[in-house]
């Protein structure tokens, strides 16, 4: 594994604790569904700048389990209604499009692209 693919996936990691703590905290504070969701948007998708697509869309979709787990239902339940999918398709969507565009290094390398 070369060492730009060990960074990314120790970024990827990171940014995976990140969401988990905003999860700990949304929840504590009891924020409404719009909060969660704009959250989860915001932090994986400014994560995804610094990733490759295939850690992108693992985030997104740890970012959809957390919203949907926790702010839609409780216990960390997933279920999978028409909402929930089109959450989901918002959070890869974005999540995609982050990491082909973004301006770092790591989204335009060969060797990113192999992750």
């Amino acid at each position: 594994m070369e060492l730009l693919e060990k960074v990314t996936a120790v970024r990827a990691g990171a940014a995976a604790a990140v969401l988990l703590i905003a999860t700990a905290v949304l929840t504590v504070v009891g924020v409404g569904f719009s909060t969660w969701l704009i959250t989860m948007v915001a932090l994986s998708t400014g994560a995804a700048l610094t990733l490759t697509t295939p850690y992108a869309l693992l985030l997104a979709l740890t970012g959809w389990g957390l919203v949907t787990g926790f702010a839609v239902n409780t216990g960390g339940q997933l279920t999978f209604g028409a909402s929930d999918l089109r959450h989901l398709g918002l959070l890869l969507a974005l999540g995609v499009v982050a990491s082909r565009y973004s301006p770092g290094p790591a989204s335009g390398s060969a060797s990113a692209s192999r992750v």
